[in-house]
């Protein structure tokens, strides 16, 4: 995708109804993508990212929920702050050159962490391995933030969705599925499909960071301040189609029994370490509360 020279000539000229792009991380692959598809696409979809509005871009604490227009990148450099993700800052170089520059008529989409089956990131492996072996899962304390995620397969159906509405052209959007999501709904969803009975232990950061093999411990998904974006510019836009969690999760842990992948997910090597500590901690808590 970054080799644009070879990516224009491949495609300029060529006629398509429409483009998703989902491989468009810097301005200069916006630059490349307007020059091989001015012209000759019906609708271009730039995918972008909910990473877009973190590291400061939105108050979360104050804006709950927020939208689109609470980012503005008028005044923003092409440049790559240190220690900022260079994926977001990249996203958000993406979405600033199409709004300043494009002739295409493009649609820019913003999307959380899309899950399901057959997940190539392995956020969704890593719930579904701990939920199939039932042992408990420890979550930090200090990350029990809620939040909307996006079932893949409605990630699909709605592109088509805003492909198919005229007045979405050169317009941002957010798409989610409706339901909010604490970690403990999210955690007893898949442990049920699974079929087994969730069991939580609550662990500060420093505790689990004390064992070695639990120092990266990090659960997908789980944040400290909750992450709620409005969705009702795409809802009255385009309406978002989207289908129950209950029912996409089973569908999605199914799979991953039928299909288990032939590698752990991350981390599982220490599950056995995860387990003992929600094991000593829940010991430790029950003899503070007889003895408080």
């Amino acid at each position: 995708r970054d080799a644009h020279a070879g990516f224009e000539a491949k495609l300029k000229g060529k006629s398509f109804d429409a483009v998703i792009d989902t491989q468009a991380y810097r301005k200069e692959d916006m630059e490349s993508a307007e020059a091989a598809f001015l012209g000759t696409v019906g609708r271009y979809l730039m995918i972008s990212t909910g990473s877009v509005y973190l590291e400061g871009k939105v108050d979360f604490f104050n804006r709950c929920p927020y939208n689109e227009s609470d980012v503005d990148w008028r005044s923003l450099e092409y440049n790559y702050p240190q220690g900022q993700d260079p994926y977001a800052v990249g996203k958000r170089h993406c979405e600033k050159w199409l709004l300043d520059n494009s002739q295409m008529p493009y649609t820019i989409i913003r999307i959380p962490a899309v899950m399901g089956w057959d997940d190539p990131t392995g956020r969704m492996w890593w719930w579904v391995q701990r939920a199939l072996d039932g042992g408990r899962v420890v979550i930090p304390a200090e990350s029990r933030g809620a939040f909307r995620t996006l079932y893949s397969a409605d990630a699909a159906v709605n592109f088509i969705r805003i492909l198919d509405a005229p007045n979405t052209v050169k317009q941002t959007y957010y798409i989610a599925m409706p339901e909010i999501i604490t970690m403990e709904r999210w955690a007893n969803l898949v442990w049920r499909a699974a079929g087994h009975q969730c069991q939580i232990s609550y662990v500060p950061s420093e505790v689990i960071r004390r064992r070695e093999p639990l120092k990266s411990y990090s659960p997908p998904l789980s944040r400290p301040v909750s992450n709620i974006h409005d969705l009702s510019k795409a809802e009255q836009a385009f309406g978002i189609e989207s289908t129950p969690v209950e029912q996409w999760v089973r569908t999605t842990v199914d799979w991953y029994r039928e299909n288990r992948p032939s590698e752990s997910s991350v981390g599982y090597a220490a599950r056995e370490d995860e387990v003992a500590l929600a094991a000593q901690w829940e010991e430790g808590l029950g003899k503070l509360s007889a003895d408080f």
